[in-house]
């Protein structure tokens, strides 16, 4: 996708109906499709381009993690909830996840009721706690998204001579235990294997 797409531009992704992402499908769950999804999720944290997540609906596990792995969240309000689910579920969070999460939620607040305690967030919490940057209406939802990814092109930041490759160095530099672990760790790799 980024490949095809000169700049200017930038992402937005969203869903239809009551669900933005249920997750991964835990029937068929294995090591390689966490780590295929860890290599999508590192592409999106790093892209060379604002990313926004348009949350519609429920936004669990994987697809927190996706929304996680967005420079923005807008998430709508009245329906849908937004939590980790591996607390409930009786799964170790993994390291991969487990980075993503801390380069994106600074509260340790947060950190402690939506990981440790498996708090379900619906937007107004969210708003409250930074995991997301705004909320509303569901009819409003794909215009506050696109109005977030216009204020993020270079002509709208009057930025004279933006270099994507630059961009995306920036954010890697930013989030690099996240990008570190989603692109060459393993499910398996113990956490203190970086200690």
């Amino acid at each position: 996708l980024e490949q095809q797409q000169q700049h200017s531009k930038a992402l937005i992704i969203t869903a239809k109906g009551k669900f933005f992402s249920n997750g991964l499908d835990l029937d068929a769950l294995s090591n390689a499709m966490i780590e295929g999804f860890w290599k999508v999720l590192a592409r999106i944290l790093v892209m060379d381009c604002r990313t926004v997540a348009a949350i519609n609906g429920h936004a669990f596990g994987a697809g927190l993690f996706l929304a996680l792995a967005c420079d923005y969240r807008v998430m709508r309000t009245q329906r849908g909830y937004i939590n980790w689910p591996e607390l409930n579920l009786g799964m170790p969070l993994s390291i991969g996840f487990a980075e993503l999460t801390k380069a994106k939620v600074k509260s340790h607040r947060v950190l402690r009721e939506g990981v440790l305690a498996g708090k379900r967030y619906d937007s107004a919490d969210a708003l409250e706690a930074g995991l997301v940057d705004k909320e509303c209406p569901v009819e409003e939802l794909l215009h506050c998204a696109q109005s977030l990814a216009i204020e993020g092109l270079p002509e709208s930041l009057h930025i004279t001579n933006f270099n994507p490759d630059s961009f995306r160095q920036m954010k890697i530099e930013l989030y690099s235990d996240a990008y570190r672990s989603l692109t060459t760790h393993k499910v398996d790799t113990h956490p203190t294997s970086r200690l």
